[in-house]
Formats: structure tokens, C-alpha cells, sequence
């Protein structure tokens, strides 16, 4: 018999909860991959967030994504961020497959090349992805500046992927701007949390309290939009890609963190981001409703 120590329990504890938080995250995507296969009109377009609003599989997905939130908190509670935030890359094992059963095929020998690829490289990637120092919060100068810029950001973004005609290169920027609004509105959470715990007033006058859920639900509309046209792996690897890049760019430069890889981790991120690249680009399935949109589609006439 094991004699477990307090801190090896709390750690396996932690563990246990992030792989939970990967699970209702994965459950959360895949409900919103079924709901951009409903939904048929490109949700960067106009009139289409009411369809959104009215459809019961959004509101499971967001039920799914609060408990992915929740059990995320857990899990850092209990264990240093180094551990839990390579589970980050359970999402892709677990989704791949699952998404294609629920499609009702298989999971190619390609998809599996890239979510290998993709899994280790996220994986090496999360792991050097840390930030130094025990780092503060944001001032409430800084969360206007970063909630402003980040909410003009993800505008531009969706902006421009609307008029992008490719169906992966949409999903891709779509993806990538949700990775960046998921991990801007877990700093904007954390400083939330100090100001309340300054007082319930602190908390309502400071700005990350408005700019964290603004931002997080502007993520969720953005990673919905991204799984239109390609099937689910490829959107979710960029997200999880984009998520602790973006929270690690705010923590060093407004919050009092430091990068703790060095040089050398620096050069490990560059050469996972490089492989996962590739793992996404083998996880590029165009979706059976976009192939047969594009099958429906009238054939230009050469006269013309």
C-alpha cells in the first residue's frame, strides 16, 4: 500500500479535475459542431444569432463549457499550472474520434497522423509555455486597454474571416481569435476574482469584471463559427494552441510575469508550433455538409 503524501494527493486531484475540465470542454465543441452543421448560413454573417440563440444545442454547449470553466479553477487550485496545463491536448483525443462516430465514419489514417502530431507537439508546447514569479493581476488601466484592444482585435478578425473564401482558412482565424479571447478573459477572470476579494464594490467598479465575461462569451460565438465548413479537429487544435499563447503574452506584459523558458524553450515552442501546424493542416477535413454544399453548387459557365 502507497502512503500517499498530502501534496502528491492534492496534485492527482488536480489532475483529476483537469482531465474532467478536458472532458466538458470536448462535450462543449462537439455540441457546437453539431450546431454548425443545423445551421447552414455562415454565422459571420448577419441575422444569424438569433438561429443560434433559439437552437438547444448551443445552451447545452454552454452548460458544458461553465463546467469546463469550473472544474479548470479546481484543477489549478490544487495543482501548479505546469501540470495541468499540458492536459490541454485531451481535448483532441478525445474529440477526433468522438466527432467522427457522431458523423457516422471513420477517423482517417491522416486525422490520426495529425492528432499525434498535433497532441505532442501542443503537448511539449503547454509545457513551455509557462510564465516565472508569482505575477499579479491587471490595473484597471491596463483591463481597459486589454479588454478594448482584445474586443477590437476579435472584431477585425471576424470581420475579416467573413470575407475569407476558403472554408479552413475561415475556420482557422475564427479558431485562432477564440484561443486568443478564451485565454485574455482567464486573466481578466483572475484579476476579477482579486477585485472582489477587495470588496464587492472593488469588484463591480473594476473593468476586468465586465471585460471577462464580454470577452469570454464573444470566444464562445467566434470557436462556434470556426467548426462550420471543417470538421472538428483542426478548429480545436488552433485554439488550444492560441489559448496559452495569448494568456502568457498578457501575463509578461501587463501582469508582472516572466517567460521561464528561456532561449531554449523559446526554440522548443517554435519548433512545436511548426509541428503542430502540420498536425492541423492533416486534421483539415472539409465536413460533409460543406462538401455537399459544394457539390450542390451550379457549375460556372465557360462562356461567361
Amino acid at each position: 500500500m502507497v502512503d500517499m503524501t498530502a501534496s502528491s494527493y492534492e496534485v492527482w486531484l488536480g489532475i483529476t479535475f483537469g482531465v474532467l475540465s478536458c472532458a466538458a470542454y470536448t462535450a462543449a465543441a462537439v455540441a457546437q459542431r453539431r450546431l454548425a452543421v443545423r445551421i447552414t448560413e455562415p454565422l459571420t454573417g448577419r441575422g444569424q444569432l438569433g438561429s443560434l440563440l433559439r437552437h438547444p444545442l448551443w445552451w447545452v454547449s454552454l452548460v458544458f463549457n461553465g463546467g469546463r470553466a469550473g472544474f479548470q479553477v479546481a484543477a489549478v487550485s490544487f495543482a501548479p499550472l505546469t501540470v495541468v496545463q499540458p492536459l490541454g491536448v485531451l481535448v483532441l483525443i478525445f474529440g477526433v474520434p468522438w466527432s467522427a462516430r457522431l458523423a457516422h465514419r471513420r477517423v482517417t489514417r491522416a486525422e490520426w497522423r495529425g492528432t499525434a502530431y498535433t497532441t505532442v507537439a501542443l503537448g511539449a508546447l503547454l509545457a513551455v509555455t509557462v510564465t516565472g514569479g508569482r505575477g499579479g493581476v491587471l490595473s484597471a488601466e491596463d483591463s481597459v486597454l486589454v479588454g478594448a484592444g482584445t474586443v477590437a482585435l476579435l472584431a477585425a478578425v471576424a470581420w475579416g474571416a467573413g470575407r475569407v473564401p476558403s472554408p479552413a482558412w475561415r475556420s482557422y482565424l475564427l479558431a485562432a481569435a477564440a484561443g486568443v479571447a478564451f485565454g485574455v478573459s482567464s486573466a481578466a477572470v483572475k484579476t476579477a476574482v482579486w477585485a472582489f476579494g477587495e470588496g464587492v464594490s472593488a469588484g463591480i467598479a473594476h473593468p476586468s469584471a465586465l471585460a471577462a465575461p464580454v470577452i469570454a462569451v464573444l470566444g464562445l460565438f467566434l470557436a462556434q463559427a470556426a467548426y462550420q465548413g471543417v470538421d472538428l479537429g483542426a478548429p480545436l487544435g488552433v485554439t488550444t494552441l492560441a489559448n496559452p499563447v495569448a494568456a502568457a503574452i498578457v501575463g509578461v506584459s501587463f501582469m508582472g510575469e516572466s517567460y521561464a523558458g528561456g532561449w531554449a524553450g523559446g526554440a522548443i515552442a517554435l519548433v512545436c508550433a511548426f509541428v503542430a501546424a502540420y498536425g492541423i493542416r492533416l486534421l483539415t477535413v472539409p465536413s460533409a455538409d460543406a462538401a455537399q454544399a459544394a457539390r450542390r453548387a451550379p457549375e460556372p459557365d465557360p462562356r461567361s
